[in-house]
């Protein structure tokens, strides 16, 4: 198992770096670096193509030295590599890894890496993805996920569970059930809610003992309920998708993808046990 940063020298790749640092060092685990040479460059010429190696070179050597610098006891490697930078980040990752990338409060990531490719990623890597804004970290508390009837629900919430047990702080699940155009909730849907989020309480529990859960059911639509939710969290987790809910074309459905367009706090797709 390995954290794999995406690097570009840009700020958002600093600050998922300097998250893959911390962690890395309290799970010992190894950080691989990885920067992409777009296929452009080539069509561009050998010119272009030599120069855009050159530079990434310069970008990963210096990366390589910042993180040594962070903590020179985690294993540290650099890798580049070329085509698509969506595509060869997500192929660099096993089922167990976990990939870190940075990105911009409002979502859209900068850089020749980093564009507006968290959704992408998080729709295409094999693995768990981390998305880290460069939001500051002063002031924040707890954990949220978010709940749905799925097979992803058992994965998220306990990555959830175990992160709020790590952090040593409370654990908030979250389940939106948007009421009609006319405003009414259906009646039915309150004891299908408090099956439901009982079911994700006995998960976190059952992973992190000792932690405070608290429950969260609201009417608003759940991109909004998650984003207010977790606007002072240490981190969100979701699931990556449920089969009625996936966009065309993506792994992830449409409350990730507006979650990650939006976000406003470190985001975990969670597609493993890893975090």
């Amino acid at each position: 198992m390995s954290y794999v940063v995406g690097v570009d020298g840009s700020g958002p790749a600093e600050v998922a770096l300097k998250w893959a640092m911390t962690r890395a060092f309290a799970r010992s685990e190894s950080v691989l670096l990885v920067h992409v040479i777009e296929d452009e460059w080539g069509l561009a010429g050998g010119d272009f193509a030599r120069e855009a190696l050159y530079a990434g070179e310069v970008i990963l050597q210096d990366t390589l030295k910042r993180a040594q610098g962070m903590n020179g006891v985690v294993e540290i490697t650099g890798r580049i590599l070329h085509g698509s930078p969506v595509w060869e980040l997500a192929n660099a990752c096993g089922p167990n890894d976990l990939l870190i990338v940075g990105t911009h409060k409002t979502g859209f990531l900068h850089g020749r890496v980093l564009g507006s490719r968290s959704v992408s990623l998080a729709g295409s890597a094999p693995c768990s993805v981390m998305v880290v804004p460069s939001v500051t970290s002063l002031s924040r508390h707890g954990v949220v996920a978010g709940v749905i009837w799925g097979d992803g629900l058992d994965l998220a919430v306990s990555s959830a569970g175990r992160e709020a047990a790590r952090l040593d702080e409370p654990l908030v699940l979250v389940h939106a059930s948007p009421a009609r155009q006319d405003g009414i909730v259906d009646a039915e849907e309150g004891p299908r809610q408090r099956e439901l989020l009982a079911r994700a309480k006995d998960v976190a529990r059952s992973v992190a003992p000792g932690i405070t859960v608290h429950t969260r059911v609201t009417a608003r639509h759940p991109v909004d309920a998650l984003l207010e939710a977790s606007h002072y969290a240490r981190m969100l987790v979701l699931e990556p998708s449920r089969r009625s809910d996936l966009l065309r074309g993506s792994m992830i459905g449409s409350t990730t993808h507006g979650v990650l367009m939006n976000i406003n706090s470190p985001v975990l797709v969670a597609r493993s046990a890893v975090v």
